[in-house]
């Protein structure tokens, strides 16, 4: 493994925070307001500092790492059993055509189904700590 599991939880938690927003594509601020409302921090978009955060953290991960997380995304979601992880991360390799990033968080219940994925690749025992 070229990322480690105490990363990924980490990562479980952030992309949860991220899932909870939503996209708001009619909304415009109070421009006499220069507080911040509580709608803004509801929402998601290329100001998102979440986003940013995530988007910076996938982006810095080697290609294996990120085929990785890939992987597990698609165990979470029920392409893979957790046995199966090693054929998933090439599957990963061999199907990525733009950013790991981008894709991961389009994904809906991303925080979900990576923590479900990386629970079932634990428990069949084909998880190395990196």
């Amino acid at each position: 493994m070229n990322i480690a599991e105490e990363m990924v939880r980490k990562l479980v938690l952030q992309a949860r925070a991220y899932d909870s927003k939503e996209t708001i594509e009619d909304y415009e601020r109070d421009p006499d307001s220069g507080e911040t409302d509580a709608v803004e921090t509801l929402q998601t978009g290329d100001n998102d500092p979440i986003r940013s955060e995530l988007e910076d953290w996938i982006d810095s991960l080697d290609e294996e790492a990120q085929a990785e997380l890939v992987a597990l995304y698609w165990i979470g979601r029920g392409d893979y059993d957790g046995a199966d992880f090693p054929d998933a991360v090439r599957e990963a390799r061999a199907r990525r055509t733009g950013s790991t990033a981008e894709y991961l968080l389009g994904a809906p219940l991303l925080g979900d189904q990576l923590e479900i994925g990386l629970d079932a690749v634990i428990e069949a025992d084909v998880y190395d700590d990196a």
